[in-house]
């Protein structure tokens, strides 16, 4: 699996990618969610860098089998782990978790896969005394180089 430096725009796109992915599916209602509700912008990612991260993800994915649980079709609780811990930022685990939120109920539906991310997101962001997490959004512009700013 890739390494991307912490809080970074790449790093903030996969763990979105993540969200999409976390049913199991690529559903094409929270893509459209995604262009909607205008949230690259609002996360300071490109969208040539999300798809690109998407993809870079996908790829990852398929060949690492020390990632993925192919009988749950599943990625791994370390992996996952892993990948929201590039998310440092208070702020922005706040941010992300209320678009994730948003994210994985597009579909009208919460998937078994949907949920655990959503706990494991909530257990691994909500350490070290930063509760309550904020749910509100911020409509601030992200800095170069970084995203949630």
């Amino acid at each position: 699996m890739r390494h991307y430096e912490p809080d970074s725009a790449h790093a903030v796109a996969r763990v979105l990618s993540l969200a999409v992915l976390s049913d199991g599916a690529f559903d094409k209602s929270e893509i459209d969610w995604i262009a909607r509700t205008k949230v690259l912008d609002r996360l300071g990612i490109r969208p040539a860098t999300f798809d690109e991260v998407m993809q870079d993800f996908y790829e990852d994915v398929v060949v690492g089998t020390d990632y993925f649980d192919a009988l749950n079709f599943r990625l791994s609780a370390e992996t996952i782990d892993a990948l929201l811990d590039e998310v440092v930022d208070p702020d922005c685990q706040s941010e992300m978790l209320s678009i994730m939120l948003d994210l994985t109920s597009a579909d009208g539906h919460l998937s078994e896969g949907e949920l655990d991310l959503l706990a494991r997101a909530i257990d691994r962001w909500g350490r070290g005394g930063r509760w309550p997490i904020k749910l509100g959004r911020s409509h601030g512009q992200a800095a170069a180089g970084r995203a949630c700013s």
